[in-house]
C-alpha cells in the first residue's frame, strides 16, 4: 500500500471513529467539567483559606480526613479524566505510537481504582454523616452510587479488553453519570440556595399536605437522584441505543425508585 492510500485509510478511520463516537467522547468530557464547574470553587477555597469554606457540607464535622482526601484526590484525577479519551481516540490513528497505546491502557487501569476508591470514601463519608444525623435515605444514596460506579468502570475495562468500543465507551458514560452525580448534586443545591432555599441539607419538615411532612434533605436528594436517569436519557434516545441498554434504563429508574420508597416510609410513619 503506497503512503498516500495508506494516509487515505487513515483518515477514512479516524472520520468514521469520531462520527461513531463524537457523541459518547463529547458526554465524557462534559460531565469532567461538570465536576470541575462544581469543586473548584471548594479547591480554591482550600488553596487559598486553609478550609473548604461556606461551599463545604457538615460531614466535615464528623469525617474531616476522609472528607478532606476525597476532595483532594478527586480533583487530582480531572486532568486525567479529560486526558483518557484524548489517549482512546488517538488509537485509532494508524501511525499512533505504542507508548499511546501504553499510556491509555495504564491511565484507564489507574482510573478504574481512583474511581473505586473515590466512590468507597464517598459512601463512608456518607454513612458517617446519616449515622449522625439518622438520614436512611443518604445511606442508600451513597451506597448505590459506590456500586454503580464500580460495577460500570469494571464493564468498561472488560468491553475494552474484548475490543467492543461502542460498549465500553457506554459503560464509561454510566459510570461517569454515577462519578460526577456529587458534582451534579452541588450543582442542583446551588440553583436551589439562588431559589431562596439557604439549607438544602436541613432536617427541616416542609408540608406537602394532608398533614404529610418530608425532610428537606430528603427532597434535596430526590432531585439529585433523578440526574443519572435523566442524563442517561439524553445521552441514549440520540444515539438510539436506549433499547439495547434495559438494564441502564432500569438501574437509573431505581436510582431514583429506592430513595423514593425511604422517604414514603419515613414520610409515612412519621
Amino acid at each position: 500500500m503506497s503512503v498516500e492510500s495508506a494516509g487515505v485509510v487513515e483518515k477514512g478511520a479516524e472520520e468514521r471513529f469520531f462520527s461513531s463516537y463524537r457523541w459518547p467522547l463529547a458526554t465524557l468530557l462534559v460531565y469532567v467539567t461538570l465536576s470541575l464547574a462544581a469543586f473548584g470553587p471548594r479547591l480554591i477555597d482550600y488553596l487559598t483559606q486553609g478550609h473548604w469554606g461556606l461551599s463545604a457540607t457538615r460531614a466535615f464535622e464528623f469525617a474531616p480526613v476522609a472528607l478532606n482526601t476525597h476532595a483532594l484526590f478527586g480533583m487530582a484525577l480531572i486532568p486525567l479524566f479529560f486526558l483518557q479519551p484524548i489517549f482512546g481516540s488517538f488509537l485509532m490513528r494508524t501511525s499512533s505510537s505504542q507508548s499511546v497505546a501504553v499510556a491509555h491502557r495504564w491511565n484507564g487501569r489507574f482510573l478504574v481504582l481512583a474511581a473505586v476508591v473515590l466512590s468507597l470514601l464517598g459512601f463512608y463519608i456518607t454513612y458517617t454523616f446519616a449515622a449522625n444525623s439518622d438520614s436512611v435515605t443518604s445511606i442508600i444514596f451513597m451506597a448505590l452510587v459506590a456500586l454503580f460506579v464500580i460495577t460500570f468502570f469494571g464493564q468498561a475495562v472488560l468491553e475494552a479488553r474484548r475490543r467492543r468500543i461502542a460498549r465500553h465507551l457506554d459503560a464509561l458514560v454510566f459510570g461517569m453519570i454515577f462519578l460526577s452525580v456529587p458534582a451534579t448534586g452541588r450543582l442542583i443545591e446551588a440553583v436551589m440556595r439562588a431559589g431562596g432555599i439557604e439549607n438544602t441539607r436541613s432536617r427541616e419538615l416542609v408540608p406537602l399536605g394532608s398533614g404529610y411532612n418530608v425532610e428537606l434533605v430528603d427532597i434535596t436528594i430526590l432531585l439529585v437522584s433523578s440526574v443519572p436517569l435523566v442524563l442517561w436519557c439524553l445521552y441514549s434516545i440520540p444515539r438510539t441505543v436506549i433499547g439495547g441498554h434495559p438494564a441502564k434504563l432500569s438501574i437509573a429508574s431505581a436510582f431514583l425508585g429506592l430513595p423514593l420508597l425511604a422517604v414514603v416510609a419515613q414520610t409515612l410513619m412519621r
